[in-house]
């Protein structure tokens, strides 16, 4: 592993788009690296995007004009969604799919903490990451067995 790839890669993983579905397939395919050192780097790597996420809307919460922002695009949907306390299992599906940084966007706009909603999220990217490299390990030795 050379110093330029481990650069790529945490560039790629830490992407808000393609994150785990580009970083995966490269370090695997391209760069020829075990699956095991790819989710323990990978997945930390794309919940940046939810501590960044978290981050900056703390620093903007902090703005009286953002703050008034918040108040006049509130719902009765979003109400909904904060009583839900962020919904874990749907959370879980959908934060790998839109991005976590999409949906800890959200869920910050309904008032929802990341305490609250951190572990769904990050169980979401380890599925999905789990997934993609299981298909980067398995798929290319099907396809070898099919064309011969």
């Amino acid at each position: 592993m050379s110093g330029a790839e481990a650069a790529a890669f945490a560039a790629l993983a830490v992407n808000p788009l393609g994150g785990l579905m580009i970083a995966i397939p490269v370090a695997m395919l391209k760069f020829h690296w075990s699956p095991w050192p790819v989710l323990a780097a990978g997945i930390p790597l794309a919940y940046v995007q939810v501590i960044a996420v978290d981050g900056l809307w703390f620093l903007l919460e902090k703005w009286p004009a953002f703050l008034r922002f918040l108040e006049r695009r509130r719902s009765p949907r979003l109400q909904r969604l904060v009583q839900s306390r962020g919904a874990f299992w749907s959370t879980v599906v959908v934060a790998p799919l839109a991005g976590p940084w999409l949906v800890m966007a959200l869920m910050r706009f309904a008032g929802v903490a990341q305490r609250t909603v951190g572990p769904p999220i990050f169980l979401g990217l380890v599925w999905n990451g789990s997934a993609i490299a299981a298909g980067c390990a398995l798929l290319p030795q099907l396809f070898a067995r099919f064309v011969r």
